[in-house]
């Protein structure tokens, strides 16, 4: 029994010498299995976010100077958008 003892403590000497001389790339292995950890748990959220449905917002082309406005933003004209008060003024002046 003392025997096991004895080789158990010289094993767990070996460790400990071995862990101190090797402590900076225990801790730099240590940090990429946290930073993966982290990224695979971002991903999993991030997946989880995208399977929900995303609201559209539909886009209009200013008639007059080809700029896409939103359509909640944009003036309409009868079937004509513009984007901005200024190309509706332009737009009449013509």
């Amino acid at each position: 029994m003392k025997e096991a003892l004895f080789i158990l403590m010289v094993i767990g000497v070996l460790a400990a010498l071995t862990a101190i001389r090797y402590r900076k790339q225990i801790t730099g292995m240590i940090g990429v299995a946290r930073m993966l950890k982290e990224t695979t748990r971002g991903v999993a959220a991030g997946s989880k976010r995208m399977s929900g449905e995303t609201k559209s917002i539909p886009l209009v082309n200013c008639s007059r100077c080809g700029v896409w406005v939103p359509q909640s933003k944009a003036i309409r004209m009868g079937d004509v958008y513009y984007c901005s008060e200024t190309c509706l003024k332009g737009a009449r002046a013509t």
